[in-house]
């Protein structure tokens, strides 16, 4: 073939090659354009297609080629998918460039810093900032400061401990309970013991007494500092066992309750099936009060009464039950939060027997 027909014929295949990158490379930019029109006239719409754009523009900055990637955006251009995508449009590429047009040229560090943004940080904060100080709180008047903080009783009102102390709350401490210390249970105990306190003026006798040492006579050993506690406090009108329920998952751990999902309430009652108790009636009509008024005032949150075999040291009050918060797959903080949902039920059950409404 003639030399000038050979050059001819390969530049025809060339261009024939080159159509469809051409073609491609058309279509990205006015992508980019349109998206960047969407996102200042139709954010809303803008946002499914920068979705598209992420998956088909994802880098991530997990490996030691992001520092790079993050001072010199044009190399995300080389990136790979993960699973944490950023977005590099045609503005981000084209901002450094004008950065440095616009850059001062008798001050050269702005030139670095524009495409080394690690280097902008560091300059930036060592130019400190004023504090912004947060406006003084008013003191508020004294029927609202009683409203919030109601005077104390003068005698304890209600008994709370733990019998299982180191119980605790796998998603919070890695593990089910500890052993000879005080598990997330007594943070459950211990917030409803303030909560009853501060916002409902109830007193509480409670002790953090480590019961389960030896776990098989932990009730045996509860059962001295709960006869302790009503001992010193004859006044106390409910008795309350904090523990957490075991063996359940993370999805049947959970209750939504006030739009909050949070640690459910179990209420135990025992019975005379192994040793007598001839006044177990007398708690479980007290538990099925307080799991009502518990329906009321936090719909969702209480799961009921269950009546077990044990006694559980209730023979020793009539209202004495036991409370199982959560369980073991739930954390300390939705547990807290429950307790402390659990304070207003309580001291309404506390003020009826005051008054000699049951």
């Amino acid at each position: 073939m003639h030399p000038a027909y050979y050059y001819h014929y390969r530049m025809h295949r060339l261009r024939k090659k080159m159509r469809p990158v051409a073609s491609l490379i058309i279509i990205f930019m006015l992508f980019f354009i349109i998206i960047n029109g969407l996102v200042v006239c139709m954010p809303s719409l803008a946002k499914g297609a920068r979705g598209m754009l992420n998956i088909m523009l994802a880098w991530s900055d997990r490996d030691p080629r992001g520092i790079l990637r993050v001072g010199v955006p044009i190399l995300a251009w080389a990136g790979r998918q993960e699973d944490i995508p950023q977005v590099v449009s045609p503005g981000d590429l084209m901002a450094p460039l004008i950065r440095v047009i616009s850059a001062g040229r008798q001050r050269p560090v702005l030139m670095l810093e524009s495409q080394m943004p690690l280097l902008a940080a560091v300059n930036a904060s060592e130019t400190k900032s004023a504090p912004v100080m947060a406006p003084p709180v008013e003191p508020l008047p004294d029927k609202e400061m009683q409203a919030v903080a109601p005077p104390l009783s003068k005698e304890s009102l209600v008994a709370i401990y733990n019998t299982h102390t180191g119980e605790t709350y796998a998603l919070t401490d890695g593990m089910e309970r500890f052993n000879g210390k005080r598990g997330g249970v007594v943070k459950a105990a211990e917030a409803l013991e303030d909560e009853l306190e501060e916002k409902y003026g109830i007193q509480v006798a409670r002790s953090d007494a480590i019961n389960d040492t030896n776990y098989s006579a932990s009730y045996a050993r509860s059962q001295d500092t709960l006869r302790q506690l009503l001992e010193d406090n004859p006044s106390v009108q409910v008795v309350l066992d904090i523990h957490r329920d075991a063996g359940k998952s993370r999805e049947n751990s959970l209750v939504t309750v006030d739009g909050q999902q949070v640690a459910p309430v179990l209420i135990i009652v025992g019975s005379d099936a192994r040793a007598p108790f001839p006044t177990w009636r007398q708690n479980y009509d007290f538990a099925r009060e307080l799991a009502e008024e518990i329906e009321k005032q936090h719909p969702g949150l209480c799961l009921g009464v269950r009546i077990k075999e044990g006694r559980y040291n209730q023979f020793l009050h009539p209202r004495a039950v036991l409370l199982e918060v959560g369980s073991v797959s739930n954390s300390t903080e939705e547990a807290v939060h429950s307790a402390r949902m659990l304070a207003g039920p309580v001291a309404e059950m506390v003020k009826r027997y005051m008054d000699g409404e049951v």
